[in-house]
């Protein structure tokens, strides 16, 4: 990919410096985390933002529930409210059981962090940041356990995507997936990149969601519910770049998973 590298580079050496800018950049095809804190419970969606109207994207929102949201930035006040300047998440009810069953709004600051409308609970968002909250989904995919290829610590999977190849090994079992290290075996990018970065795999409903990092740069790849690709040992999905926050490229091949 022609724009890897400096991307790559601009992450690692401004890391310290690095703050999602403000207003935020609403995108289609973006994926914002977001967090919840209830009564010592971390609540976590993955919100994966549609097509919009108006300044108003349609979004889908997975994690400790599955639910339709709509996300968008009020730069004057808030119809309604005394608020302005902020980024909205409005959550719908969910589509099956839940913990959380009712719709709830949550406005956004301009630090990131904001407060569920009406009844006040803390709530925070980030856009592709490597360390941002996690799904909250506690278990593999309902299609990837029938598939019989749900991961376990120890394995060593491959993910090819932007004309490069890592080696995944699951080394940690997380509340949401799995951590551990990614390493590049195969660069036909034409760019010199590095060679040791991390790895995180999360479970997101009936998504998985793998991330590779180094430094501030984050490559994401969204693997949708796909049971006889899983049977065969093959997943296929869309792939996007990120650097300091920002979504920088989307890859136009999406990726490829390996299972082992």
């Amino acid at each position: 990919m022609k724009h890897i590298q400096a991307l790559i580079f601009l992450a690692i050496f401004s890391a310290a410096l690095a703050q999602n800018p403000w207003p935020p950049k609403l995108e289609q095809g973006q994926v914002w985390n977001f967090v919840i804190e209830a009564q010592g419970q971390r609540l976590a969606w993955n919100v994966r933002l549609g097509t919009a109207q108006n300044g108003v994207f349609e979004a889908q929102a997975q994690g400790v529930d599955t639910r339709a949201a709509q996300v968008a930035y009020f730069a004057e006040t808030l119809p309604g409210t005394n608020y302005k300047n902020v980024l909205v998440f409005d959550f719908k009810a969910p589509t099956a059981a839940s913990s959380v069953a009712s719709p709830f709004t949550c406005l956004i600051q301009p630090d990131g962090k904001g407060t569920v409308a009406l009844i006040g609970l803390p709530c925070s968002a980030s856009l592709g940041s490597a360390a941002a909250g996690t799904s909250g989904s506690a278990g593999a995919p309902t299609w990837l356990k029938e598939a019989r290829k749900e991961p376990v610590a120890g394995q060593t999977w491959r993910l090819e995507t932007f004309n490069v190849a890592w080696n995944l090994t699951l080394s940690k079992s997380e509340s949401d997936g799995f951590s551990g290290s990614a390493k590049m075996v195969e660069n036909r990018s034409g760019d010199l990149l590095p060679t040791d970065w991390a790895m995180r795999l999360y479970y997101v409903g009936r998504t998985l969601r793998l991330d590779v990092s180094v430094g501030q740069a984050l490559i994401s790849c969204l693997l949708d519910d796909q049971y006889q690709n899983a049977v065969d040992g093959v997943l296929r999905g869309e792939a996007n770049l990120y650097s300091q926050g920002q979504q920088g490229s989307r890859g136009q091949g999406g990726c490829r998973v390996v299972l082992r």
